[in-house]
């Protein structure tokens, strides 16, 4: 993960707690889903195939995590939670 600083960062705001794995052996890949990755993105090698792969998935997740930030705020802008529970636990 050390070629993807974006992914180590992510982590870190999601799970500040959380240990990420930047040295060692890598672990195993399954080499028919290696090869068929690096067919489908054109990849000029294994290792390009492995970050672009890890690249969109991370860009997903992010997209996710946005999409679902701007619902909840959507929803809070529409006036479809009730805090007044929040105002009794004050008392």
């Amino acid at each position: 993960m050390a070629d993807l600083p974006e992914v180590q960062m992510t982590v870190m705001a999601v799970r500040p707690d959380a240990e990420v794995e930047t040295t060692g052996t890598p672990p195993p890949i399954d080499p028919e889903l290696l090869e068929e990755a690096q067919r489908q993105i054109q990849a000029g090698s294994s290792n390009e195939a492995i970050n672009e792969a890890l690249r969109r998935m991370v860009l997903e997740e992010r997209d996710k995590r946005r999409a679902a930030m701007e619902s909840l705020w959507k929803m809070n802008e529409e006036g479809r939670f009730d805090y007044s529970h929040f105002e009794a636990a004050d008392e």
